[in-house]
């Protein structure tokens, strides 16, 4: 009875110290987990929606990642599906670009089975361009950034697929009927110590950088800290050199704040490659009205995603969802202005089993983690066809979002 009450104790005070890292989620304990905005986060249940994985074991990562990624994929139906192959046919022609491929080979369980498979969508997807994510934050790779970069190199050679420099390529790989790809960071911290590393990232392909991921460092604030602290001195001059390297600055999983900094500190556009409006759904993940504006102004894009986590509380990534963000944001600053970055992971099992044990990243008072939709990018189709028949966009306009708008970007920020 003694050692029960042992580990008891020493479990309380463990969750106890998990839940009082600064990373904005209040909670209210309650039996068997807690309360929080997101919903109830149990401590017991591994089969409830919201579970708790601090204090937890591999084998609990494991039982627990195979739970989501039985229960994620979008709501579209068979039927609607097969609506895509008339709407592709009508832009046969448009430039349709992917702003955000998460998890490159060698990142969170990435294979090159993976990537192979989500290229392979895409491509019959009529999509021009994937920006594919290589970084996110420190540890997040398998092995280091440049074996991610290595991998993910081989399977492009494989497939055909060219890495782009400049907004030509892109239009070159369309014309021979090809998928092209570059690129990007969700965080920068491998440049803290030496920021000739953006040279060499832009060397690399990576074509977008962000800040930060969720957390604050010492160039940004992070969306997950309710501060909102902004860009820092060392984070100007991130900013400086990027803008000097034709490296696109972004700042989605960063802080509101930052992107008001960043859009008032760059001479080039800039972008927020996957996030939504926190005017629709008021979370740390998502972007204010503040920080869309500033980053309208400075004639970048703020491109929607495809995660229902991001998008409602219910988790739902419908495409009537997906189109309600995007026309907020084209309110705000423009159609113009708008692109889409599905954010969509094509490795759910492998990838939860690499997150679960970082709830400081990936906390489930904030959703994460959780049972949810999410949309690929192949289902840009059906988000248009929401834009044309619920939203009377016209093909100029339609033509911007699939890809124009990010293609002005580019051009702007590319040497």
């Amino acid at each position: 009875m003694k050692r029960k009450i042992i580990a008891i104790t020493i479990t309380t005070i463990l969750s106890t110290a998990a839940m009082a890292h600064n990373i904005g989620h209040k909670h209210e304990h309650v039996e068997g987990g807690w309360n929080s905005a997101a919903g109830f986060v149990s401590d017991t249940d591994i089969n409830n929606k919201l579970w708790n994985p601090r204090g937890k074991t591999t084998e609990d990562y494991k039982k627990r990642a195979k739970i989501v990624a039985q229960m994620s994929g979008s709501d579209r139906t068979e039927a609607d599906m097969a609506k895509d192959v008339k709407t592709i046919a009508r832009y046969q022609d448009a430039i349709v670009i992917n702003s955000l491929l998460p998890s490159l080979v060698g990142v969170q369980g990435g294979a090159e089975k993976h990537l192979t498979a989500a290229l392979k969508q895409s491509k019959d997807a009529n999509i021009t361009l994937i920006s594919g994510s290589v970084f996110g934050y420190p540890g997040v790779n398998d092995v280091s950034m440049e074996d991610t970069i290595e991998r993910s190199d081989k399977v492009l050679k494989q497939m055909g697929i060219e890495k782009v420099n400049s907004v030509a390529d892109i239009r070159k790989a369309k014309s021979e009927n090809k998928i092209a790809a570059m690129y990007n960071t969700q965080g920068a911290d491998f440049v803290i110590e030496d920021m000739s590393k953006v040279a060499r990232a832009k060397q690399q392909g990576i074509q977008v950088m962000n800040f930060t991921y969720n957390n604050d460092n010492a160039l940004a604030g992070g969306g997950q800290n309710p501060e909102e602290n902004g860009v820092t001195d060392l984070g100007k001059e991130f900013i400086k050199n990027a803008n000097e390297q034709g490296v696109i600055i972004d700042c989605s999983h960063s802080s509101s704040q930052t992107c008001v900094d960043a859009a008032k500190y760059s001479t080039k556009p800039i972008m927020a490659s996957h996030s939504n409006t926190q005017g629709i759904y008021d979370i740390g993940r998502n972007v204010s009205d503040e920080a869309i504006l500033a980053i309208g102004k400075t004639g970048g894009v703020v491109c929607t995603n495809g995660v229902g986590m991001f998008m409602n509380k219910e988790g739902k990534a419908s495409m009537e969802a997906i189109a309600e963000h995007v026309v907020y944001t084209a309110k705000l600053i423009g159609k113009d202005k708008t692109c889409y970055g599905s954010d969509k992971v094509h490795h759910m099992e492998d990838l939860m089993v690499k997150a679960l044990p970082f709830p400081d990243l990936y906390p489930p008072e904030k959703g994460f983690g959780a049972f949810l939709q999410s949309a690929t990018g192949a289902d840009i189709w059906g988000i248009v066809r929401v834009l044309e028949d619920k939203y009377n966009w016209n093909e100029q306009e339609i033509r911007g979002f699939l890809g124009e708008n990010l293609m002005r970007v580019y051009a702007a920020n590319w040497k």
